[in-house]
């Protein structure tokens, strides 16, 4: 029975970790709008500071999520069994 509540855990936060970094791009692409940047690995390359303070903003607000998930998964799983 642990062994699938682990499966499911796996499952819910692999889901939620990619579809919420997903979701963040996505609004980091509706908030610069027709505004010039390219991606270059982790870089960004532009000129616009309209950008930049967008994508430090978004940048931040995944980080901050990533690490949210991380105390919530070892919350959870101390908490099991």
């Amino acid at each position: 029975m642990i062994v699938a509540f682990y499966a499911v855990l796996a499952v819910g936060f692999v889901v939620l970790g990619i579809g919420g970094i997903m979701f963040l791009d996505h609004r980091f692409s509706q908030a610069v709008g027709d505004r010039s940047f390219a991606m270059k690995g982790r870089r960004l390359e532009t000129d616009d500071p309209f950008v930049r303070r967008q994508f430090r903003k978004y940048h931040a607000i995944r980080v901050a999520y990533c690490a949210l998930l991380l105390v919530l998964l070892f919350t959870v799983v101390s908490n099991v069994g």
